[in-house]
């Protein structure tokens, strides 16, 4: 077998039909479904890298050696051509690099989530007339970094993966479960749920502007917990220890004085405390909880 073939060892791309469905709106649909077996190779930190602008990243940590990657891309359009058109310009690309396994999903070659800001696109008269999202289902082995990037997600979870994880979303929701590294998970509308089998070793941050947080922890948890709403509340069956919170010096007043204020944040200890968590919405509750055993 060549290097190649090592590296990408399974391609099944699956025929797409001559003639999508008709929808109760009249719009035809139809779907291309594709599955890739990529291996790691070299040393260094086995790392999952994923980038797409609109579907759902499905990511499950299991006993596996290598990652085992199913997309469906869905397109609708108004007839038969525009739809064909709609799966040739979605474009999976997957490629194993040494430690890294990068998998991205491109429209038309353009750039995607996580590299350089997308263009404007074409005038009104020449857009595409046609939706498509792609919707990844991805295994891996359990000890892998992960880092997910998305605009129109719907919904970014992570399953039973104990390495560390940078996910990020815009327009859904960012579910974490069994967890056991340290990380980031960001997005804009949508919430955040997480559950972490063990507690994060590091600094790990949770910030979203429209929805509410809710995180579960050992109960053994011990961290210093940063959290901050604007329209919410801020809950915890934890027992924590007040921590005090550094003022923010605001301009000069029409008087030769300063005006001092806080920045909005709760600061508070679990347990004999240790890394920074940070937990930070603007509309929404942050949740964090205890787990049952």
């Amino acid at each position: 077998m060549t290097a190649a073939g090592r590296a990408l060892t399974c391609v099944v791309l699956a025929a797409v039909a001559a003639a999508g469905t008709t929808s109760a709106k009249g719009l035809v649909r139809d779907e291309r479904r594709e599955s890739r077996r990529l291996q790691f190779s070299g040393g260094g930190v086995r790392t999952l890298d994923v980038r797409t602008l609109s579907g759902s990243i499905r990511v499950t940590g299991d006993n596996g050696v290598d990652v085992r990657l199913d997309a469906v891309t869905r397109v609708e359009a108004d007839d038969d051509a525009t739809v064909r058109a709609g799966l040739q310009a979605a474009k999976l690309e997957a490629d194993a690099q040494g430690a890294t396994v990068a998998i991205t999903l491109r429209d038309d070659g353009q750039n995607t989530c996580g590299e350089q800001e997308w263009h404007r696109g074409p005038a009104w008269w020449d857009r595409r007339r046609f939706s498509s999202s792609t919707e990844l289902t991805i295994q891996v082995p359990r000890d892998v970094r992960v880092r997910l990037c998305t605009v129109n997600g719907d919904t970014v979870s992570v399953t039973g993966v104990t390495g560390d994880f940078d996910v990020s979303n815009v327009n859904g929701k960012v579910v974490l479960s069994g967890m056991a590294g340290s990380g980031s998970a960001t997005t804009v509308n949508g919430g955040i749920e997480a559950s972490f089998a063990s507690s994060p070793r590091s600094e790990s941050r949770f910030k979203t502007v429209n929805g509410t947080i809710a995180a579960t922890f050992p109960r053994d948890l011990a961290a210093d917990l940063q959290l901050k709403t604007f329209n919410g509340g801020l809950f915890t069956d934890f027992e924590t220890t007040a921590l005090p919170v550094e003022a923010e010096r605001a301009e000069r007043a029409g008087r030769p004085r300063y005006v001092y204020r806080q920045r909005g944040l709760t600061k508070v200890r679990v347990g004999a405390g240790g890394p920074l968590l940070t937990f930070d919405t603007l509309n929404g509750d942050v949740r964090i909880q205890r787990a049952a055993r």
